[in-house]
């Protein structure tokens, strides 16, 4: 079995799922300002990518691997900010990842874009957020599956590869999905049995729906394409790796989460990152970007999980306008988000985009301060582990995911895409190149199947075609997050003569971003630092104040607040005041007394 896996990662691209390199790949152009963003990367073309990004950008990258990934890949993380305005630990951050599952290889090509945007740009915008803030952007966290989705017929699960005992029988991957029928692809199967719960559906007969009780058959029982490699009389039930990174995250981790791992943080990947952002408290945002739906995501994850309510507003204000920059149609809590994908349900939290562009969405609280969407008894989708509580609440990172892909069209417009509609899409629209038709195979167990369905990538990525769309307005967003996280500066310095040279100097500090210095869930559990001013003079200047060093407290997003101290010195003597908070960034200013 070993050695059969190990071919199966050795196989040539050239080789991989027939017809479909035209939809989605290359070949992929060099780093250059002009390239464009059509075609999709796989770890050596990634780890190129940035390597050419540093050689031409020195002054405005750093270039790191912060670890290696289970079977020995760099993590790279790239660093892009104007070194020449100061040190990018010194300026608010965003940190931004793509790759953490291993089929949403989209998330990577907008991390890409996103290192291309900030360095080719000319736009006077482009050119103060780099002035002003730093990019943490790793493109590919879980490089092992990226290369299983490039370079295997099979299709890699959201989870790291290092073995695990999916069916608790003592042994790890001895039962994986299998290419069957010879054609570089690993699909599913299809049985006619009296005691199947599936029938064909009457919108397209290549479909299966779940059974009901007045259906007449025939009735089908459905199976990933392979064999009973373990004799347990169940198919393919321990596919290689098994601990999804996104539901391992420490912070409302549990271990009835499927892919939780055996504890929080167990996965090396996963530990290096969360190494990186610790070590890097100026990290005030983050975004995870994930495929598919169409939709902007945001904690919580889970019904514990409760937002205070300056949170909830903040992030329903830019839920509102990353609506806007990416015409997507929902904007959404994880835990309001049901399914199936895309699906608008009922939640009164949930923000939507209409047709005529214009956002609808209800104000989050039902005016007795009851926040909606996050009774425990409320029906949906909790994702226990995941990387946008785990940020927002370990660190006080206001953290977002975008799905970044919507696969198909809502041509009955009921608010979602159902498996009809994709199909349509696909045969209409795709070439009638992401679905393969069911076709008779000889099983040696099962007897008489059909091998078909959804092949890889078109479901969770767009055609090469349409990518540089998905690239640019995902882009947009992560800029609009950039912009909007706390930025201090020292707005103006007054002095008041008392006489004998002394003088009260009043220092004005702004937070000239729209994030707050500070989240209220790090204020609330006790860990937020406040944002400290302090003074420095000239020897012949004397600082009467018992401290040189003041904390200002929490300044919220656009508003200001003042500090004193009483100096003495002679007219024209120099004193430099200066304002610092880790997400907030450093300002400095230097007067001169008495001028």
């Amino acid at each position: 079995m070993v050695s059969k896996i190990l071919m199966l990662f050795t196989m040539s691209l050239s080789v991989l799922m027939a017809g479909e390199d035209k939809l989605f790949f290359g070949p992929c152009s060099s780093f250059s300002a002009s390239m464009k963003f059509d075609c999709y990367r796989d770890y050596e073309e990634v780890a190129q990518f940035l390597t050419d990004v540093h050689a031409q950008y020195p002054n405005h990258t750093r270039l790191e691997s912060i670890g290696k990934s289970y079977q020995g890949r760099d993590l790279w993380v790239l660093t892009v900010t104007n070194f020449s305005t100061g040190a990018p630990e010194g300026k608010p951050a965003i940190w931004v990842d793509g790759g953490v599952d291993s089929d949403e290889v989209v998330s990577t090509e907008v991390a890409l874009g996103l290192i291309h945007r900030l360095l080719t740009n000319d736009d006077p915008r482009i050119k103060q957020l780099m002035k002003t803030r730093t990019f943490y952007i790793m493109p590919n966290m879980i490089p092992d599956g990226s290369e299983y989705q490039h370079h295997t017929p099979l299709r890699p699960r959201d989870s790291t590869l290092k073995p695990w005992d999916d069916d608790n029988d003592g042994k790890t991957d001895e039962d994986p999905p299998e290419d069957l029928d010879g054609d570089n692809m690993a699909l599913s199967m299809r049985v006619e049995d009296p005691a199947g719960d599936w029938v064909k559906d009457e919108k397209d007969e290549r479909l299966l729906r779940a059974r009901k009780p007045d259906d007449t058959g025939p009735f089908y029982k459905r199976y990933s394409e392979g064999i009973d490699n373990d004799g347990d009389e169940k198919y393919n039930e321990d596919w290689p790796g098994g601990i999804d990174p996104n539901r391992n995250y420490p912070g409302n981790w549990s271990i009835k989460q499927r892919g939780s791992g055996p504890f929080p943080g167990s996965e090396s990947e996963l530990r290096t990152v969360l190494d990186f952002v610790y070590a890097h408290p100026n990290i005030a945002a983050s975004q995870h970007l994930h495929s598919t739906g169409g939709v902007i995501l945001r904690p919580p994850s889970v019904p514990e999980l409760k937002l205070p309510s300056s949170d909830l507003r903040l992030y329903v204000n830019l839920s509102e306008s990353g609506l806007k920059v990416t015409e997507y149609g929902l904007a959404t809590s994880v835990y309001q988000w049901n399914w199936p994908r895309g699906s608008r349900n009922s939640g009164k939290g949930q923000i939507r985009r209409m047709k005529d562009g214009t956002i609808k969405g209800l104000d989050p609280f039902d005016g007795l301060g009851n926040y909606y969407g996050h009774d425990e008894e409320y029906d949906s989708y909790a994702a226990y582990g995941g990387s946008l509580d785990g940020m927002y609440e370990l660190f006080g990172i206001l953290a977002f995911a975008n799905e970044i892909y919507r696969f198909g069209e809502d041509l009955d417009n009921d608010g979602r895409v159902s498996a009809s509609e994709q199909l349509k899409y696909n045969d209409e629209k795709m070439d009638g190149q992401v679905f393969k038709e069911w076709t008779p195979f000889n099983h040696p167990t099962l007897g008489k199947v059909e091998i078909g369905g959804w092949k890889k990538f078109g479901h969770n990525n767009p055609l090469a075609s349409e990518l540089p769309r998905e690239v640019a307005r995902n882009v947009d967003f992560i800029l609009m997050q950039a912009e909007a996280m706390p930025q201090l500066f020292i707005t103006d310095v007054e002095q008041d003569y008392l006489g004998k040279n002394v003088y009260r100097l009043t220092l004005t500090v702004a937070n000239q971003g729209f994030q707050p210095t500070e989240l209220a869930i790090r204020i609330k559990n006790g860990n937020a630092v406040p944002v400290r001013a302090s003074i420095s003079a000239a020897k012949k200047v004397m600082v009467l104040d018992e401290d040189t060093q003041k904390d200002l407290g929490h300044i919220m997003g656009n508003d200001e607040t003042e500090i004193q101290w009483l100096v003495h010195g002679s007219k024209g003597a120099e004193v430099t005041l200066n304002a610092f908070h880790p997400k907030g960034g450093r300002s400095s200013k230097t007067v001169k007394l008495g001028r």
